[in-house]
This record gives C-alpha cells, structure tokens and sequence, in this order.
C-alpha cells in the first residue's frame, strides 16, 4: 500500500466517524490516534533510534484505528438498546394489570351469572341456551380472555377494561335490571335513546317468555281453573315471571307469558320516562293479537285507544334495525283492526247507533289521525244515504295507504328539526268535518278528546270562518280574540309543528303570498283546563304573530 492510497483510507475512515453519533465524539478519538503517533515519534528521536519503517507504522495505526471503532461500536449499542428498557417495563406493567383484571372479572362474571340464573329460576342446561346469555358467554371467552387482543386495546385505550367488563356484565342482567335501568335517566328520554332501549329489552326477554311459556305444557288442564286451584308449582312460576314484569295472557286460544312493564297496574313510575312514540311497541309485546279470529278480544273502545298508540309508532319511524320484523307485524296488526272496526263486526252491528258513535269519534281524531278521514266519510255517507259505499269498498291496503300518507306526506320535517303537520286539502277537509260535528252538536265531548294540533287547526278553521262563538271554547279568558288577525279560510297556511316534545307551542307557517294579510306566523301557546273528575282538556293560553 502507497502513502496515497493509505491517506485515502485514512479520510475515508475519518468520514465515517463524523457520520457516528454525536454524542460518542469520533474526532477526539482520531486526536488521540494522532496524539500517540507524534508521542511515539518523539520517544524514538530522544533515543536517537533509528525511525520505524512507514511499513510497521501504518499497520499500528489501522489496529488502533479499528480498536477503537469496536469501543465506538460497544458504546453506540449500549446506547441505543438502553431506551428499550422502559417500553418493555410498560408493557410488563399492562400484562400485569390485565392478568390481575381478568382475574377479578373472573369471579365476578360467575357470581353475577349465577344470580341472574338463580333469580329467573332456569336450570344450567336451559339458561346458557338463552341469546343474551349466550351472547355474554361469548364476549367473555373470546374477548375478555384474548390477552393480546385486550393489552394491545388497553394501550390505546387507558379505559378499555373498565369498558369491556361494563358490557360483559351488561349482558347478564334481567329483565327486570333492564327495566330498572330507565331510573338511571334523570328526565324523559329521546326517541332514540328509548328506541335503542326497546331492541335492548327485546331480545335480552323474548328467550326468558318463551322458556316460561313451555313450562305452561304440563297445566294446560288447570290454567282456564281459579289461580286458587293451581298446583304449587305452576304458583311458584307465575311468582318468578311476575319479578320480571311478565303476565300470565290468554288470547282465546292458548296461554303464554307476555312482557308488561309500562301498562301493568305495579309498572315502575318512573317508566313514564320512555318517549311516547315508542309506547305502541311495548303494548304490542304485552299484548299481542287485538283479534281472535273474526271478533275483537277487547272492547271497541279499548281495542281504538291501542291502536292510536301503535299510529304513534308506526308514523314516528317504520323502520328501527333488527325489529323491522316486528313493525311488519305490528303495521299488519294495525291494518286487519282497523278494517274491522271501521266495517263492524257485522251487518247488523255496522249501522247501529253504537257504532255511528263510535265512527263519529273516530273522524273528530279521538282515536287518532290516520282514519279521521275515512271515518268522516262514512259517517257523512251514512247520515245521507242511510248506507256507506266507503265501508263496502274498504280494504286493509287502504288503511295502510292512509297510514303511510299520514307518515310520509302529512307529518315532515321542519328545519329546525322537528315534526311538523302538514296543511293540504286532505287535511282541511278533516278539521272541516271536526269543525261541523262540533256546530253540529254542541258536544262539548269533541273538545275534550281533541290533541294540541287538533285543537289549533280547529281554530284557524273557526278564525277563517268568524265563528267567535267556537274560538272562545279553544282559548282561555285570558286571549284577547280580537287582536288575532282576520283572514278568510285555512287556506293560507301551510303547516303547522311543535317546537318540543309536549306540544306546548305550536307554530304555524304562512304561505309567501298571504304574508301581507296575515304576517309570516302564528305562534300559539297550550295548557290544559280541568274539566270535572280531575280530567283536563287542551286549551290555547296564548296567541303571537
């Protein structure tokens, strides 16, 4: 090797410390190299030995030159694999906390799994053949005891724990704690959350029904008998559903357990808490067919009021996911009904006064708005003709039509976001046949059993036409009539919505081309009045433009 191609080598060698981490200062290593060189050097001159060869010295120098790049070596590694310490102690600590966890949770999900088993009364073989049950069991065994899976969340999500072992629990609740669980809200629920809680409730009960109702086999002889004269056992069981808000039911034909914690006489107050749109689920799971076969299991007055909370339902939201099944069989229940209580149990029974009452409430909206028009149509009929071409023409797919008009057409969607009445001509004819059943008859029944919408469309009806006599029957003392601006028919409005959930304020939007005439809106405040026996009816408190 040349001196040239040695001094290369040494350059080369001195670049590729300065590429090295600052902090081990290759520079000062190569001063050291040199340092000792000129040393050595200065040693041999005093010696007055003669000068080593350029053949012995370059080869001392590459040893000290790669000696001290293994020293480099040995430090940059101690250097770089010392700050893995920490994370692998991090991780450490996790494992350690999930293994302590899971231990814990261990215990607590078999104890709180065997009381839920224990307060329903099911034998093991039975109990983890429920949905919920088995659904709990699953996210226990494939989530809870996957360690990798739950450390590598628990570093992402310092929560995470807590978390999963709230939504395992969960699984195992009864339905009673389900039910016990709307205490928890402070105020009335939205639609949304009482919607999520009705599919909740749903399938965490619909198993624990149906296992309770196969072990009705054995006393099918003794049901239809006096409870008093039930054997033992059957008691015991009936005392086991009834914790859990269910009730012994017979729809004619056969007995079964039936889910009722909103309606039953010892339902929790605190229920009234749910929206009241979601209401007509409930009664349907705790009641069921409406029908026995061609004939009514309830009163016909019982029968209409059911069926205005499932209109509540059925026009609130038609599709709820993973229960578009049961609103099928609901809308279905909702249609075969109403056929026949519009078209009368029989021929005799269709035109008796019993029903023409019946049918005159129905279009005055005491049983809802879906059929108001249908109602009114054959009682006009009826009133004319002595007979009604509507009734005999009728067929469910009209009831269905006039309930999808009634959700898709005249209940829409305000800008503000809430559910707003729309004002069209199908609409007006039925506050005008409101309005001429009350002038009609004086019946101040009419009034009573009208909602808030009713009550202000029935009044911008009676403003149109200068009834003051009638208005005065909507408002109390208190509106000063007079101030409300004159116009001359309903047709200058366009809809009408509720800007809360009671109904307390309705407002009513003019149509662009009356604004001159009638201002851009009316706004209308609603209370109630006590009317005797401590029933109340709507009333207007209050008028603005």
């Amino acid at each position: 090797m040349d001196d040239k191609q040695f001094n290369q080598r040494m350059a080369l060698l001195k670049k590729s410390y300065e590429r090295m981490e600052s902090k081990l200062e290759p520079q000062h290593v190569l001063q050291q190299i040199e340092n000792e060189d000129a040393k050595r050097e200065f040693q041999e001159i005093n010696k007055t030995a003669p000068k080593p060869s350029t053949k012995w010295q370059k080869p001392a120098v590459w040893i000290a030159s790669i000696a001290s790049v293994l020293l480099v070596g040995i430090l940059m590694s101690s250097y770089m694999f010392h700050p893995s310490t920490p994370v692998h102690s991090n991780e450490e600590k996790i494992e350690s906390s999930y293994e302590e966890w899971f231990s814990s949770l261990q215990k607590r999900y078999q104890e709180k799994r065997e009381k839920t088993r224990q307060e329903l009364h099911i034998p093991e073989q039975d109990f983890r053949k429920l949905s919920f049950i088995g659904i709990a069991d699953n996210k226990y065994n494939d989530k809870a005891r996957n360690k990798k899976l739950v450390v590598n969340r628990m570093m992402d999500n310092p929560k995470y724990l807590a978390e999963l072992e709230q939504e395992i629990l969960d699984n195992l609740q009864t339905p009673r704690e389900l039910i016990e669980q709307i205490n928890s809200f402070e105020s009335s629920m939205s639609y949304e959350e009482s919607r999520y809680f009705f599919s909740n409730y749903f399938y965490s009960t619909k198993d624990v029904l149906q296992y309770y109702t196969n072990q009705l086999s054995p006393y099918s002889s003794v049901l239809s008998q006096k409870e008093g004269n039930y054997p033992k056992e059957l008691k015991q069981l009936i005392a086991t559903a009834k914790k859990q808000y269910f009730e012994l039911s017979n729809d004619g034909n056969n007995f079964s357990f039936r889910a009722n914690p909103i309606f039953q006489k010892n339902a929790p107050a605190y229920t009234d808490r749910l929206h009241s749109d979601i209401l007509g689920l409930f009664k349907y799971w705790a009641t069921g067919s409406l029908l026995e076969g061609e004939n009514l299991r309830f009163s016909t007055e019982e029968t209409a009021r059911i069926l205005k909370l499932y209109e509540r339902t059925l026009v609130s939201d038609l599709s709820i996911g993973g229960l578009d099944f049961l609103l099928r069989d609901l809308k279905k229940e909702f249609e075969n009904t109403w056929l026949l209580l519009l078209k009368g149990m029989d021929d005799m029974s269709r035109y008796s006064p019993e029903h023409i009452e019946f049918l005159n409430a129905a279009a005055n909206g005491k049983y809802g708005e879906s059929m108001r028009l249908t109602a009114q149509f054959i009682h006009e009929e009826f009133k004319e003709k002595g007979t009604s071409k509507t009734i005999d023409n009728l067929t469910r797919h009209d009831i269905g039509m006039e309930l999808s008009y009634l959700s898709n057409e005249v209940y829409i969607e305000s800008t503000d976001g809430s559910t707003s009445l729309q004002i069209d001509y199908r609409w007006i004819i039925q506050t005008e046949g409101l309005y001429n059943a009350y002038i009609s008859s004086k019946d101040d029944t009419i009034l009573d059993s009208l909602n808030p919408m009713n009550v202000v469309s029935l009044f911008l009806y009676a403003q149109g036409k200068g009834d003051q006599e009638t208005i005065k029957q909507l408002v109390s003392q208190d509106v000063d009539v007079k101030k409300v601006v004159q116009y001359d028919g309903m047709e200058h409005f366009t809809v009408l919505y509720a800007t809360d959930t009671s109904q307390t304020t309705i407002k009513v939007d003019v149509k662009s081309e009356s604004v001159h005439m009638v201002g851009q809106r009316l706004t209308f405040q609603l209370g109630t009045e006590t009317i005797g026996k401590g029933e109340k009816r709507c009333i207007i408190t209050a008028i603005s433009e």
